[in-house]
């Protein structure tokens, strides 16, 4: 019989799904949650799910049916095998979704929606940030929040394509025992911020504050020794 994390009596089994689903980011919008997680050179790519348990997903649709960015997406002298789509962030904000994410030798990539099953309509913004993550702030200002170990923030403008000149600035430095593809989030008030940190064991670092600007408190593992789902 097909495979179903969900036992029936208010419990589940690992794995959610048998599926490779590298750099996942989940939102919840009303009584649901959303999905998507990293493609690379696969097209379709960016798959949408939703969720009203974590434990039963089902796929909504594809943000985008081929991604055309020049010769090597379309396998003419070159290829992007093992390249493409990274890390994306989903994001919602006043009744619009929006996945925002990394291309190798491309700009950012934003697609936006008002219903997460699509259409998705795919625009490129002005920069390019390494394993990128998008805020938005109570106050209605946005800012973006990239890098490994040196994290850095900027905020950008309405459109969310640009960065406000003058904002870009170091957020937290290389030997805050931050890693690379943060997730950014408040809650109750505090500003959070997680990644993930490949030295050693695998970790998860967090970073806490008050204010964007800090003082922040840095706690290196609030999970560590991941195995990445293997099983020995």
């Amino acid at each position: 019989p097909p495979w179903t994390a969900d036992n029936g009596d208010g419990t589940f089994t690992n794995p959610l799904f048998y599926e490779e689903f590298s750099d996942p980011d989940i939102i919840r919008v009303g009584d649901a949650w959303y999905m998507t997680g990293t493609t690379m050179h696969c097209m379709p790519g960016l798959p949408v799910l939703r969720s009203t348990d974590l434990v039963n997903w089902t796929l909504l649709c594809y943000a985008f049916e081929r991604l055309d960015l020049g010769p090597a997406f379309r396998l003419e002298g070159g290829e992007i095998y093992g390249q493409g789509i990274w890390a994306p962030c989903l994001r919602y904000r006043d009744g619009t979704f929006y996945i925002f994410s990394n291309v190798n030798g491309q700009k950012t990539q934003i697609f936006t929606a008002t219903d997460p099953a699509g259409p998705w309509t795919r625009s490129e913004a002005e920069y390019n940030y390494h394993d990128l993550t998008v805020f938005f702030d109570d106050d209605g200002r946005a800012y973006v929040v990239w890098g490994y170990r040196n994290l850095r923030i900027a905020e950008l403008d309405q459109s969310l394509r640009r960065v406000l000149p003058g904002t870009e600035r170091e957020l937290l430095p290389p030997d805050s025992l931050m890693g690379e593809g943060a997730h950014f989030y408040k809650v109750d008030g505090k500003y959070l911020i997680t990644s993930a940190w490949f030295a050693g064991p695998m970790r998860m670092p967090c970073a806490r504050a008050d204010s964007l600007d800090g003082p922040w408190e840095i706690n290196p593992a609030i999970s560590i020794d991941e195995d990445f789902g293997l099983i020995e």
